[in-house]
């Protein structure tokens, strides 16, 4: 029993050996002597494999390339150009059956090669089709790491700064969300050839992205096919959602909005008669406010909707032109005011100062009946112009901010 067995196991180490030496005249040799170093794997990799391996060729039929996403970094997420910049880590794994050398027995576990080494093994030629710009880091060497494994499989990690195109919708403006993706796929290769897939996991965030105006709140995979000319195409798609960060449009629109409308209300208790003083309050409130709008917009697209922040530096605007419609009315009220009474033209010497007395007293009673309304409409609007504003600012802060956190 022992001599069979001591025979089939004899027998099996000279196929292994005579198929060793079809394959390269050193194999057979680093069987008898024992395991590989690198040096001898990467000989045979580089120079005995050439005589039939070809990297235009297939590995098989269909190659399974399976896609994991390391985010390092988001740059920027741009209004204007409605795109953003990310660096990231782009790692595929496939098997490649022309490069296992396990029969070599390796001392070693796998190898690891630079970009160099690369350019002469098949890949599967992917790329993002939907950016807008794309670049391998190359500080100070190319960043691409390539490592085979004794069976043929394969890891290749590319680190890439990509330019991308985002979706924006500005409706919901400084309470908004940004969808930014990045589409990937094979450039050469169809799915019967190429079938691409996520990893699990598909993508991992190194740390959390914060931005000056956007915090990455999160991130979605898919997989589709897509249609070509020559065929359906494996695509993989990342979406990432921006949530914008909205402190600075506060300090910088909101807060000196509310401050503005509130001074635009001190003409109300200054009296009717100051009516050079509550035209310049009015005028200046109503210039700073154009001014701190245009400010604003100035940084974003030129959309042709409305944006939140747009009710709100209108309705500003609005409220700022009322009261100044008020003060039109106190003024318009108090035109004669600080004029001479109107002297009579009758000549009869006996009636003119009864006249002058009576038309004076008669406007005296119009005077004071123009300054008690005036008063009331002032009393009036120190009253409902606040009471309008703070109505006005519970239903537009539950609007917007309601949408915000369906989003």
């Amino acid at each position: 029993m022992l001599s069979t067995l001591f025979l089939l196991l004899y027998a099996t180490r000279e196929t292994v050996h005579a198929l060793a030496a079809e394959i390269s005249p050193t194999v057979s040799y680093l069987l008898d002597r024992g395991c590989a170093n690198d040096t001898e794997v990467i000989d045979h990799l580089l120079f005995d494999r050439a005589l039939y391996y070809n990297k235009h060729k297939l590995p098989s039929p269909q190659v399974d390339v399976r896609i994991e996403m390391w985010v390092q970094e988001v740059s920027s997420v741009s209004e204007l150009t409605q795109d953003f910049e990310i660096d990231l880590y782009m790692n595929e794994y496939w098997t490649d059956p022309g490069l296992a050398y396990d029969i070599l027995n390796p001392c070693q576990g796998n190898l690891s090669f630079d970009w160099a080494v690369m350019q002469n093994i098949w890949t599967p030629n992917t790329c993002f089709i939907n950016s807008k710009k794309a670049q391998l880091h190359s500080s100070p060497f190319t960043n691409v790491f390539l490592m085979v494994f004794p069976n043929g499989s394969v890891w290749s990690n590319w680190r890439i700064k990509s330019t991308g195109p985002c979706v924006m919708d500005l409706t919901k403006f400084p309470m908004d969300s940004i969808e930014c993706s990045l589409t990937f796929e094979s450039f050469n290769y169809n799915k019967d050839e190429v079938f691409m897939r996520w990893g699990d996991p598909p993508l991992t965030i190194f740390k959390p992205i914060e931005l000056p105006d956007f915090t990455m709140t999160n991130f979605s995979t898919s997989n589709k096919f897509q249609l070509y000319a020559a065929g359906y195409w494996s695509e993989l798609n990342v979406n990432f959602l921006f949530k914008r960060r909205s402190g600075w449009y506060l300090l910088q629109g909101y807060i000196p909005t509310y401050m503005t409308v509130f001074i635009s209300w001190i003409p109300f208790y200054l009296g009717p008669k100051a009516i050079p003083a509550r035209t310049m309050i009015g005028v200046n409130a109503l210039l700073a406010l154009t001014f701190q709008f245009g400010n604003i917009i100035r940084n974003l697209p030129r959309v042709s909707y409305i944006k939140a922040i747009d009710v709100w530096m209108l309705s500003g605007i609005c409220f700022v032109f009322a009261s100044l419609f008020e003060l039109a009315t106190v003024g318009f009220l108090m035109r004669d005011e600080g004029k001479p009474p109107a002297k009579s033209t009758r000549i009869a010497k006996n009636s003119v100062r009864w006249q002058q007395q009576s038309i004076c007293k008669d406007d005296i009673q119009r005077k004071s009946k123009n300054i008690l309304y005036c008063e009331r409409l002032d009393n009036t609007s120190r009253l409902m112009f606040p009471v309008v504003f703070t109505l006005y600012n519970f239903i537009y802060w539950f609007v917007y901010m309601k949408s915000a956190w369906d989003q």
